[in-house]
């Protein structure tokens, strides 16, 4: 029976080293990751937790009552106005007010519209929280890759969270919607980035970010490599491509 031994140990090698080749020639094939492109809210920012705070304060201050129905009123106007904007339906002058406008009809709410925006505005501008472990991961990850911080939003308004955190000192750039001229998922929000850094290869590039609408769907519309933050554990959509699929940010450093 020895031979048998022998047989099964040298199959075992061969089936070792076979592993090993196919690994390596399968990491050889795998485009070289360079540059990461990150969003903000969602990805790095609970946003969830600012907007809630914001509004909080915005009523108080205009002297509405405030409860878990307006938040839950506004929240789905405004997710669904943004997603209007993803699609190029509204303008973002367009947005700002209608927001507040199916919010008050929705409560009955007799409220100055220019007012209520720009409340609401300098409230939001004041709160940015990291998700933990957001701000480290980047730290780790700017001494291997690129980063860029790719959100649509308002100018003033996201220029003044981020600077709130550490992240625009560990990243190469900020690209917010406002400035830029167009919103993701527009290529040509991800066309700029790529203008303004010649040596970008898009081959090297990866977008991370939560909103299949605008992350993911930019990713594909940029010809970019995509990996979703899938916070809260959604059934994967056909006709998207998602080369990664992670819960967390702080899990990006062991998957690319």
């Amino acid at each position: 029976m020895a031979w048998y031994y022998v047989v099964s140990i040298v199959a075992l090698v061969l089936t070792f080293f076979a592993g090993v080749i196919l690994s390596l020639k399968s990491a050889g094939n795998s485009p070289k990751i360079k540059t990461l492109l990150l969003d903000a809210d969602g990805t790095l920012l609970d946003f969830d937790r600012s907007e809630q705070a914001a509004l909080r304060e915005t009523f108080e201050a205009l002297c509405f009552p405030f409860d878990s129905r307006a938040y839950d009123v506004y929240h789905k106007n405004n997710d669904a106005c943004w997603k209007a904007l993803e699609r190029g339906e509204i303008t973002r002058e367009e947005l700002k007010v209608q927001r507040f406008r199916r919010t008050f009809e929705e409560l009955g709410i007799d409220g100055d519209l220019v007012l209520a925006t720009k409340t609401y505005e300098g409230n939001l501008s004041k709160h940015a929280f990291p998700f933990a472990g957001a701000e480290q991961t980047c730290r780790r990850l700017g001494k291997r890759y690129d980063l860029y911080i790719v959100t649509n939003g308002l100018k003033h308004v996201q220029a003044a969270r981020m600077a709130k955190t550490e992240i625009p000192n560990l990243v190469k750039g900020i690209y917010i919607s406002e400035d830029v001229g167009f919103a993701k998922p527009s290529p040509e929000f991800f066309d700029k980035i790529f203008a303004d850094h010649p040596d970008l290869k898009r081959k090297e590039t990866m977008i991370v970010g939560d909103s299949l609408s605008g992350d993911i769907l930019g990713g594909n519309n940029a010809e970019i490599m995509t990996c979703w933050v899938n916070r809260n554990g959604q059934p994967r959509p056909e006709g998207l491509r998602i080369d990664v699929e992670i819960s967390d940010v702080t899990e990006l450093e062991r998957v690319i």
